[in-house]
């Protein structure tokens, strides 16, 4: 077979997966081994597993990684942990080593991929996402939060919850039914869930960020997403101690692209004072490099109620 031949059926075969293919799917097609030993040999393809190759002219990433260590793994594994949270694409979760989880009776292992055993099969509730064989958001959250620093899974957490893709009902539905006890992850989900606002996620990462350093510093009489209105129109803030009159809102933007979006805040901005709130505004620079003078401000505002 010419190698012309043998690079087109190698290209239709990994055209789906990001250019990783298996050396049996390929022999399968008519590429014989010796062929596959002279395109490695030549640059062409490199050997990333066992019996699992890349066409070289496709750029690396941590998804073609991914492909090449589900399709090396064979028939029931799925991308799982740090992984599946990339499959997500859930904030801030990038993942080091392509993360998947196996039947038992797979033996597949490697170093260069992290291999788990089902334990409970129904417990990661597999599906396809963006075409990868994948566990379900709740128990792919449930090994984020055993994995991640506690402020890193609560932004994943929350990405999830504004996006959609679950709710503190489903948390809870999930740990009702698999939550056992000593499973890695269900400690601090169960954690985090009973602090999270049940109806409002975070919008931002700064959110995320201004409600652990409220709470670290004890502050937590707060109400979120607190309604606001204003000819016609309900505006939501972020945090408001109803009490003393006083809206805490996270402000990210370091400039606006939107005409429309700057109106929008500046009249936002405009109406706590129409109902006798004073307003802190939580930067980004505040919030991580001088959370003090902020939890100051905002003490300060709050007294001269």
């Amino acid at each position: 077979m010419a190698n012309e031949s043998a690079l087109g059926k190698l290209s239709q075969l990994s055209a789906t997966t990001l250019g990783v293919f298996r050396g049996s799917e390929a022999v399968k097609l008519g590429v014989s081994r010796n062929r596959l030993t002279a395109l490695l040999g030549a640059g062409v393809i490199s050997r990333d597993l066992p019996d699992t190759y890349r066409m070289v002219a496709v750029a690396r990433s941590r998804e073609q990684r991914l492909r090449a260590a589900l399709l090396w793994a064979g028939a029931g594994a799925a991308a799982a942990g740090m992984s599946a949270g990339e499959v997500y694409r859930l904030e801030g979760v990038n993942a080091p080593l392509p993360e998947i989880v196996v039947p038992p009776s797979n033996r597949s292992r490697t170093t260069k991929v992290i291999v788990h055993v089902a334990a409970e099969h129904a417990a990661l509730m597999l599906r396809t996402h963006r075409s990868f064989r994948t566990t379900g958001v709740e128990p792919t959250l449930v090994a984020l939060a055993a994995t991640l620093h506690a402020e890193e899974f609560e932004i994943a957490c929350e990405d999830a919850r504004r996006r959609q893709l679950t709710s503190i009902p489903a948390l809870n539905a999930y740990l009702t039914r698999f939550g056992r006890a000593g499973r890695p992850g269900i400690g601090p989900l169960r954690d985090l869930v009973r602090e999270l606002d049940p109806k409002h996620p975070a919008r931002s990462t700064l959110e995320v960020k201004t409600r652990r350093l409220l709470v670290a510093r004890g502050v937590t009489d707060f109400a979120r997403e607190f309604p606001l209105d204003w000819n016609g129109r309900t505006y939501l803030f972020d945090f408001a101690f109803a009490r003393e009159r006083t809206i805490l809102e996270t402000n990210g933007r370091r400039w606006h692209d939107d005409a429309a979006d700057y109106e929008f805040d500046n009249e936002k901005w405009s109406v706590p004072g129409r109902h006798g709130y004073r307003i802190v505004l939580a930067t980004w620079s505040k919030v991580t490099e001088h959370p003090d003078d902020l939890v100051h401000e905002l003490a300060a505002t709050r007294a001269a109620a």
